[in-house]
C-alpha cells in the first residue's frame, strides 16, 4: 500500500539529485534531511521525513547555519517561534499504474537533447536550477509536449518503488494529468505514481484520478519586519 512516506522519500531523493548537480552535500539528522549550504532557488533547505520530528529538532538541526526554506512532509511542524512563515500548503498525490495505454504518448516527447532540454527549462522558468546533466541520470526521465507554439511538461523520477511526478507546467491543467499518468505507467510499467500538488493543479490532478495521500506545508525565512 502506497502511504505519504513513499511520496516524501522520492521527493527527498530528486531533491537530492538536483543538489548534488549543484555540487551541494546533503546532511541527515534523525527524521530530517538537510544541505550545508543554500538550495537551488524553488528547492528546500530542509525536508522531514519522519512524522515524529518536533520543531525544537528542527531547530537544533539547523543550528548555526543560513536557512531559507523548509519543507515540513507531514504539515505538523510550527516554526513560527524560530523566524519563518509558511510559505503555503500542498497534498501529497497518489496514482496506480495504469494499463490503457492506447496512443499515450500524443506528441509527448522524452527530452533526450541539449537543445530540447534548454527548451524545457525555458519554458518552466527553470534554467538557472536544474543542470543538463539530468540527461545523464538513469532514473530520471524529462517529457515535453508542444502545441501551437506553446509547452507543457513535467519530470518523472524512480526511486523506492516508486516514481515521482514534479515540475509540472502547463497551461491547460485538465489536461496534462491524464497524459502523465498514460506516459509514466508506459515508461515505467506497473510502478505507482506519487507526488505533490497545490491549488488548480491539485484540483486538476484529483479530477482526474489522482488522489491525497496526505498534507505537506513549506516554511520559509520571514523578513524581520514580519516578526515585529
Amino acid at each position: 500500500m502506497i502511504h505519504a512516506d513513499h511520496a516524501v522519500f522520492n521527493n527527498i531523493a530528486w531533491c537530492g539529485i538536483v543538489c548534488r548537480l549543484h555540487g551541494l552535500t546533503p546532511i541527515s539528522g534523525e527524521g530530517i534531511w538537510g544541505l550545508c549550504s543554500k538550495a537551488p532557488e524553488y528547492y528546500p533547505d530542509i525536508i522531514t521525513f519522519r512524522r515524529q520530528v518536533t520543531s525544537d529538532e528542527v531547530n537544533d538541526f539547523i543550528g548555526n547555519r543560513e536557512v531559507f526554506g523548509i519543507k515540513d512532509s507531514f504539515a505538523n511542524l510550527d516554526m513560527l517561534p524560530f523566524g519563518f512563515r509558511v510559505l503555503f500548503d500542498a497534498k501529497w498525490i497518489y496514482h496506480p499504474p495504469v494499463v490503457d495505454l492506447d496512443d499515450h504518448l500524443r506528441g509527448w516527447i522524452v527530452v533526450s537533447t541539449a537543445e530540447a532540454f534548454a527548451q524545457w527549462t525555458f519554458a518552466s522558468g527553470l534554467q538557472k536550477v536544474l543542470q543538463p546533466a539530468l540527461l545523464e541520470e538513469k532514473d530520471v526521465k524529462i517529457f515535453m509536449y508542444e502545441i501551437h507554439g506553446e509547452k507543457s511538461g513535467f519530470v518523472a523520477n524512480l526511486s523506492d518503488h516508486v516514481v515521482g511526478i514534479s515540475n509540472v507546467f502547463s497551461n491547460e491543467n485538465k489536461m496534462i494529468w491524464p497524459d502523465i499518468v498514460r506516459i509514466v505507467s508506459a515508461y515505467f510499467p506497473g510502478v505507482p505514481m506519487v507526488g505533490y500538488e497545490k491549488g488548480e493543479a491539485l484540483a486538476a490532478a484529483l479530477q482526474s484520478g489522482w488522489t491525497t495521500l496526505g498534507p505537506l506545508r513549506v516554511w520559509i525565512k520571514a523578513n524581520p519586519t514580519e516578526n515585529e
